[in-house]
């Protein structure tokens, strides 16, 4: 199988190979063939004894520079453990993963490997569906994944928060944040540019009127622009969440207020110099 992936003539785009038992060695074998092979969309290896090693040949695999097709991708029931989540979260990160649904469901999936795939998730922009068992993980491993979707500490952490995941779990556990999901959903929809409309609303529903601006006082009375601005582009907002034209603007008032307000020596000093 391996040896058919190099081969010019294939042209296979799904393959499921689940509980045939291939394990280590046969998971490196299928990862040599994969490097180089960049038309398989589906690969399923659910149950299949598959341990670390052969865990971070696959990754190796399937990160390969000419592997840039792969969406589904299927682990479960398998036997690594938190070292392969680690190799997994490399294929998570890779400027190049174009994964939509990753299975690692039946793994039992404690605290420490959630925080390792929430990191990887963090910047990843393709992933839509996370299944994964959650009693393995305690409440601060549920937060944890609550976080990646939003994380409203900032103004800016929720900007580096996830807005692609639409579902995280499995079977009747899930974690329950419909809002983000929707959000992400409906951001789906929207193409590339407007994408950016999704944190723009999540932070419109923890931070309604910017008031954490802190981090850009240093650009002093030049921001005031720019808050127009992002203002200006929030309005497409409105069709995510039930707000008047007027309680919207109010928001833009209070924000440029609340900033005037946060940096009144540098405007002061400002005035004398001119003076």
């Amino acid at each position: 199988l391996s040896g058919f992936f190099q081969s010019k003539s294939c042209r296979l785009e799904s393959l499921n190979l689940d509980r045939v038992a291939i394990g280590d060695e046969g998971a490196i074998t299928l990862a040599t063939g994969l490097v180089d092979y960049k038309l398989l969309k589906y690969l399923d290896l659910s149950d299949n004894a598959i341990g670390d090693e052969g865990i971070a040949a696959l990754v190796s695999g399937l990160t390969a520079a000419a592997n840039t097709s792969l969406e589904t991708l299927n682990l479960s029931r398998n036997a690594f453990t938190i070292a392969g989540v680690r190799s997994l979260s490399t294929l998570i990160q890779s400027e190049r993963s174009t994964l939509k649904d990753l299975s690692l469901h039946s793994m039992r999936i404690d605290d420490d490997g959630i925080s390792i795939l929430a990191d990887a998730l963090t910047n990843n922009t393709s992933l839509e569906s996370l299944f994964l068992n959650l009693d393995g993980s305690t409440s601060a491993g549920k937060k944890t994944l609550s976080r990646l979707l939003c994380d409203t500490s900032s103004i800016i952490n929720i900007y580096l928060s996830n807005h692609t995941l639409q579902t995280i779990g499995w079977s009747d556990q899930f974690i329950d944040e419909g809002k983000y999901f929707s959000l992400n959903r409906q951001g789906k929809q929207l193409n590339p540019i407007n994408r950016r409309l999704i944190p723009m609303c999540k932070i419109l529903i923890h931070h309604p009127d910017l008031a954490d601006m802190k981090p850009f006082y240093k650009w002093k009375l030049k921001f005031i622009p720019v808050i127009a601005d992002w203002f200006r582009s929030a309005r497409g907002c409105k069709g995510f969440f039930e707000e008047s034209i007027e309680t919207f603007q109010r928001r833009q008032l209070s924000a440029m207020y609340r900033f005037i307000r946060g940096v009144p020596l540098l405007v002061a000093d400002g005035y004398w110099s001119n003076s």
